[in-house]
């Protein structure tokens, strides 16, 4: 029996097949003519945009605003009291929701999971009573084993088996599925595609490393708890296909929906016997066996569809630049081809350097940037640059660390397992320690560089004494170091330059213990920088991994055991909040001598309760995957949160621009204001006007004019300003929409004779071969840039904050002008291919239409010419001769 759950909407019917048409015979020629040029023509078509899997319906759950769609369920029978609640249930991508519950009893064991907790999964379903068992992705995380780290439960919790021996049944009675050669018998999982699986407790659709499901979830000793949960689209999680583009019978595009399943566990198992009487006095089976199933909660989750969905055939603006505005711009991109000339802007993320130099390459179309392009810069002596404030952000330590008491902590402390923790206060010289290799878990333990140091943050007396609550707490092997992006950034520059500033910091980084010197502290461990990174050079645009060490092994001599596969960089600030968010630190230590040839393969994320990760990431980032965002000491002696106030207050402190950079300023890291957040980031928007045309001028004054207003409301809808962005003071909003009407009035518009022509911005490429249209067009998130590039938005499309210590949202912006009511909400999604460039989609976007009408032609004719062509050909005979007699009298 299901237990209660959100209601939903009315399903969308299907739109009814149309009926096989009849085979009819085409005349070889004409076929392979006209299948030749389709073959060669169509895949050019194809590449201009596609909605994805079409034969799938809409899922009711969509709504047009996601602000106010927390959900609420309650349970039913012995779980009547259990009350769960999910903080976001619509206009949802690739991110973060936090699911917290009340009224549930306490987890029996604070070490363990024996009874009484939750298990958490997502689910893919049309029907209205929600998903069956083999539509839900659970069982991956059983390849760790039972239970959450060095917290056991019961042997099959967490797999997807059915069958426990002749001592545990299950009391529905209900057949089991057909068992393997070995005699197990699994519950089966289904594709939405309707794929062959593989039978198991994981298969080509997920497994241990990509699945998001939480199968343990404790409760607290007061009956709450929470988690937060990663809802994964169809590209995380293809077997489901959640946010999979598809159209209602009145065109409308909408995302597929989806299912967050919740399995209480209680004091009983499947055949009606208390846990005590199991092995080791815990639960052993599985929530997908009917007696336990029978108690889900079910919460509908309304995604946002996948793909570009903006008006085909318009015109293409490409931008790029800076990582720090992608969750802002592909959140804007779907509102913005709806309004004005209605667009379509492209991104694609690309290193600020290559960004400045498109700027000046004489096709700059759009591009984004923290710092303007230097004056000494080739192309800068012609050009004059429009700059305009687009995002006000941050550079944050995320985090998602979970309490681990050590041993001999006090019961108090032990009672906090496995919850998350929710403070993290650093200084500028603990922030040196995690980047330079300096922990020997940074590093490794059989380092001699590092010997002497302690091994994490965790042991570390000056972190200890600026976080007390961290106290009786022992994280193993982990918050050695961070997760931080590969390519050079001005980000990164900006965040040794805080680190430079500060006195205490340079001290260490000259070799100074952190117990010496003028800024150590007796009681500290006597810590010294790595001396790899002694007298480093600040500030830099790259965070070294400077160490050679590397780990030997007697039993595979060839292949030691290196930084880059301990610690290795993500490849952007992106994908490293999302790992992050799963406990996932990138590593490869786990040997593998099977394969060909021999190697390291990736570790599992972190298990349940036993996570601690960090990452260098922006302050939107790490709000769309939930991450707590640490608390850093500014130059006036402040530890100062990322919200809101601190950005707005550390946007005032800037320093004026360098000359010839007229509006932009820089970041200040030794600004005194006690309210600034130390490393806020102001990302703008530049182009410039006189290598533009008068069309483009106006589509991106447009660009520039729509983000100084209903770009800066907060909220989760698409064409609203993600969690983590602070809304633009106005002062900086004037300076936008000066420029965007400057860039309207000047586009085109030579400063004198003999300048560069203005060049098309969409299908121009940069100096270095980097395109301007290199990116994703509306909706799109994931391209690869040229010229050093990277993926933008690591393969997905941005999403809002999870409820994690971010400002209240604001109402959502309204719709813009004309803008149709189908695509009022919908959010930009990723994408894996690029835009096809302006000029190829032009001409040809009418040859599937013509191939079409050519191939009905064709295939109308086909069956008629044999019954009428021996009439015909008399007749042709009798004309081909008259106009030959004709000819002769001639």
């Amino acid at each position: 029996m299901p237990g209660p759950r959100i209601p939903h909407s009315p399903r969308i019917p299907r739109t009814p097949r149309t009926p096989r048409t009849p085979r009819l015979r085409i005349p070889p020629r004409l076929r392979l003519a006209l299948g030749a040029l389709c073959l060669v023509l169509l895949p050019v078509v194809a590449a201009a945009g596609t909605l994805g899997p079409g034969a799938q319906d809409a899922h009711a759950a969509i709504g047009p605003a996601a602000d106010g769609s927390e959900a609420t369920v309650t349970g039913s029978g012995e779980f009547a009291t259990l009350k769960v609640t999910v903080s976001q249930t619509r206009n949802l991508v690739d991110q973060v929701v936090k699911v917290s519950w009340a009224g549930g009893a306490p987890t029996v064991s604070d070490t363990a999971y024996s009874a009484n907790y939750l298990q958490i999964m997502q689910c893919w379903g049309d029907a209205a009573t929600g998903p069956t068992t083999d539509q839900c992705q659970f069982g991956g995380s059983s390849a760790l084993g039972a239970g959450a780290g060095n917290q056991a439960a019961g042997a099959y919790t967490n797999s997807r088996q059915l069958n426990y021996g002749d001592r545990l049944r299950d009391a529905e009675n209900q057949p089991l599925p057909p068992p393997t050669p070995s005699g197990i018998s699994f519950a089966p999982f289904r594709t939405a595609g309707g794929d062959p699986v593989s039978p198991g407790n994981w298969n080509e659709f997920f497994d241990v490393n990509s699945t998001n499901e939480v199968p343990y979830a404790r409760t607290n000793a007061r009956g709450t708890g929470e988690v937060w949960f990663e809802t994964q689209t169809a590209i995380e999680a293809p077997g489901l296909g959640c946010g999979a583009a598809v159209r209602d019978p009145q065109g409308a595009t909408a995302g597929r929906g989806c299912w967050l399943v919740v399995v209480p566990r209680g004091t009983a198992e499947v055949d009606g016997t208390p846990y005590t009487g199991q092995s080791g006095g815990q639960l052993q089976s599985s929530p997908l066996s009917p007696a336990n199933w029978k108690h889900r909660l079910v919460v509908p989750l309304g995604f946002e569809p996948l793909g570009s969905f903006c008006p085909i055939g318009a015109e293409e603006r490409g931008t790029l630049g800076s990582e720090m505005a992608a969750e802002a711009v592909t959140r804007w991109q779907p509102a913005l081809c709806q309004t004005g000339g209605k667009a379509i802007y492209g991104y694609a993320q690309v290193p600020d350097e290559t960004a400045r130099v498109k700027l000046l390459s004489g096709a700059p179309g759009l591009v984004f940037l923290g710092r303007p392009a230097a004056a000494s810069a080739p192309g800068s002596e012609t050009r004059t640059p429009v700059y305009a404030p687009v995002a006000l952000s941050g550079i944050t330590i995320g985090y998602f660390i979970e309490s681990q008491a050590g041993f001999g902590a006090p019961d108090e402390v032990k009672a906090r397992n496995g919850t998350r923790l929710g403070s993290l206060r650093l200084t500028p010289r603990l922030v040196a320690k995690l980047l330079t290799e300096s922990y020997k878990d940074g590093n490794s333990r059989f380092a001699e560089s590092t010997a002497k140091n302690p091994e994490n943050l965790g042991r570390d007396p000056e972190f200890i004494r600026h976080n007390p609550d961290y106290t009786g707490l022992d994280f193993g092997g982990r918050l050695g170091d961070a997760l931080v992006p590969q390519p050079l950034a001005d980000t990164t520059r900006q965040l040794w330059e805080w680190v430079a500033q500060d006195a205490a910091a340079r001290e260490f980084l000259t070799g100074v213990p952190d117990n010496a010197g003028t800024y150590g502290e007796r009681a500290y461990a006597g810590m010294a920088v790595n001396p790899h990174y002694k007298d480093l050079a600040l500030p830099v645009d790259s965070f070294p991994k400077s160490d050679p060490y590397c780990q030997p092994f007697d039993d595979r001599p060839s292949f030691p055991l290196c930084i880059q596969d301990k610690h290795p960089y993500a490849s952007d600030m992106h994908a490293a909040a999302r790992a992050a968010s799963r406990g996932d630190t990138l590593a490869r230590t786990s040997w593998d001598a099977t394969a060909t040839p021999p190697a390291y393969k990736k570790d599992p994320p972190q298990p349940a309760g036993a996570r601690a990760v960090l990452a260098v990431t922006d302050t939107a980032t790490a709000g769309r995957y939930g991450l707590v965002r640490a608390d850093l000491l500014n130059a006036a002696g402040r530890f100062v949160a990322p919200e809101p106030a601190g950005l707005i207050a550390a946007a005032g402190a800037r320093k004026p621009g360098a000359t010839g950079a007229s509006g932009i300023s820089s970041p200040d890291p030794a600004a005194k204001d006690p309210a600034a957040y130390p490393l806020t980031v102001l990302t703008y928007a530049a182009t410039v006007p006189a290598d533009l045309t008068v069309a483009e001028g106006k589509d991106y004054g447009s660009l520039l004019a729509y983000a100084a207003d209903r770009g800066q409301t907060p909220g989760v809808a698409a064409g609203t300003l993600p969690h983590g962005y602070a809304p633009l003071p106005e002062a900086l909003r004037a300076q936008t929409r000066e420029a965007a009407r400057t860039v309207a009035a000047q586009a085109g518009k030579k400063p004198a004779p003999g300048g560069s022509a203005g060049a098309e911005a969409g299908g121009a490429t940069a100096s270095g071969g980097t395109s301007a249209t290199a990116g994703t067009s509306a909706g799109g998130a994931a391209a690869t840039s040229g010229s050093g590039g990277s993926t933008a938005s690591g393969g997905s499309a941005p999403a809002p904050a999870a409820a994690a210590g971010g400002a209240a949202p604001a109402a959502a912006a309204p719709a813009a002008p004309g803008a149709p009511a189908a695509t009022a909400g919908q959010a930009p999604a990723a994408r894996a291919t690029v835009d096809t460039p302006r000029w190829v989609v032009g001409a040809i976007r009418h040859v599937l239409l013509i191939c079409l009408i050519v191939g009905a032609l064709a295939a109308f004719a086909g069956p008629l010419l044999p019954r009428f062509l021996p009439r015909l050909l008399p007749h042709l005979r009798a004309l081909r001769a008259g106009a030959a007699h004709r000819d002769e009298g001639r």
